[in-house]
């Protein structure tokens, strides 16, 4: 199912600071549309109602964090919430957070309030964001690579395909020329920065602890955060889970696929059939569009390990490609694609296998006071995020992981019925999971 591809008008403009020696500093002007727009008296730190007609009761607001350390300027998150349709029952905030990186949290937002299911509706305000970097939170675009480095796709022979020093320069002009661009941002795009972020957004909301529903590499942060603030999770799952366990040649050339192979990653479509014409526009108007190289690089860059050289990167990917694991296409595009990693901004420490604070957990953090277990869903034929890492997760968190058969990408919210059932479940607390349970869709 494709989403409609209606770009956002958006202008992004970075400016740096015109004294030497200044820390560059970044003002980002939005056109946010009708559809996220602050009334001229909303205050800077205020929601306002910000309505599709049709549609579910919807708010809004700005939250400002900072790009990266002290004198970095800040980027504005761009948030929605819809309040819990039964204030009487209702549990919490739930925040989404879709994959990509690049997908639209405002879109898949709206989309919950049409076709999420219900008990999730009722009882949870749904929050969603557009992550730094992406839609209406600053959007990272620096456009395709050329030159030597484009000319990586079709070289028969990575381990000499042409001057490597050829590479390089181009490689460098690229990064400089998407630095200028977009400027510190750049380099604070990966997951660490979107975990931050993710703490952000809930002080923002004024909640003490709350719940998530993060899809496929949105699980990355999701990782992060439950190890890094325990005590701020009621509950999380993670659905079609990444490791960041890998280096990153592993994980683009797993991770690649054809478009015979599968569907491009999307938000949760909802069903067209009697929509009104403004929530069909709002949908489409919020879709931030084909997520861009550079937002790729700045996460993949950031979050994974690398080779240090153009010459060390090439030699290993013609490794792969002669001893036959892997297609002589696929090694060619994770050549182009990602030879800007050996000099992207802020790639100095990868993550690695991320691991929770040590100490109990439970099913329930809410009612015990102790560390939540997060809910770990994935189908077994996964081609995007293949099983045996969901696996690999659940072991390192002691977690709980559902498997489901098949192999359909993004399952809860999506329309699978079993996974959908004990993700609720297991939200709303009617589902109680012990330490490294292994639970099955048949």
């Amino acid at each position: 199912m494709s989403v409609p591809r209606r770009i956002i008008a958006l202008l992004a403009s970075a400016v740096l600071a015109a004294l030497a020696g200044c820390a560059p500093r970044i003002d980002i002007e939005v056109d946010r549309s009708r559809h996220f727009h602050p009334p001229p008296d909303t205050s800077p730190d205020g929601w306002w109602p910000c309505p599709v007609p049709g549609a579910d009761t919807r708010e809004c607001r700005l939250v400002h964090v900072a790009i990266g350390g002290p004198g970095s300027g800040t980027v504005a998150l761009s948030v929605s919430r819809l309040p819990a349709r039964d204030p009487g029952r209702r549990i919490g905030a739930l925040v989404l957070s879709p994959g990509g990186p690049g997908l639209s949290g405002l879109q898949e937002a709206l989309a919950a309030s049409l076709d999420y299911p219900a008990e999730l509706r009722d009882r949870f305000d749904i929050v969603g964001f557009d992550r730094r970097g992406v839609g209406l939170s600053g959007r990272v675009d620096c456009g395709e690579p050329r030159g030597s480095v484009d000319r990586l796709r079709t070289a028969k022979n990575l381990a000499d395909p042409i001057p490597m020093r050829a590479i390089d320069l181009d490689v460098r002009e690229y990064v400089e020329k998407c630095r200028l661009r977009h400027g510190e941002l750049l380099g604070h795009l990966g997951s660490r920065a979107a975990a931050d972020d993710l703490e952000a957004v809930r002080v923002a909301l004024g909640e003490e602890k709350i719940s998530l529903l993060v899809h496929s590499y949105s699980t990355i942060p999701g990782q992060l955060y439950v190890a890094q603030h325990p005590d701020r999770v009621r509950s999380a799952v993670f659905d079609g889970v990444v490791d960041p366990g890998r280096r990153g040649t592993d994980m683009a050339l797993r991770t690649l696929h054809s478009p015979e192979e599968l569907d491009d990653e999307h938000v949760p479509v909802p069903p067209s059939r009697d929509l009104p014409e403004s929530v069909r526009e709002a949908f489409a108007t919020l879709d931030p569009g084909k997520p861009p190289l550079a937002l790729f690089l700045s996460a993949h860059c950031a979050d994974f390990s690398w080779p240090e050289t153009i010459p060390a990167l090439l030699h290993k990917l013609a490794a792969e490609r002669e001893s036959g694991r892997e297609s002589g296409w696929r090694v060619n595009t994770v050549a182009r694609d990602y030879a800007a990693c050996v000099h992207w901004p802020g790639r100095d420490a990868p993550l690695g296998a991320v691991r929770p604070a040590s100490g109990p957990s439970s099913a329930d953090g809410a009612a015990s006071g102790e560390p939540v277990l997060p809910l770990l869903i994935n189908s077994r034929k996964d081609i995007r995020t293949p099983l045996a890492g969901a696996e690999r997760v659940a072991n390192r968190f002691h977690a709980p992981l559902l498997t489901v058969r098949g192999g359909q990408h993004g399952l809860v919210g999506y329309g699978n019925a079993c996974a959908e059932k004990y993700a609720v479940a297991y939200l709303t607390g009617r589902l109680r999971v012990a330490e490294s349970d292994r639970l099955s869709c048949a």
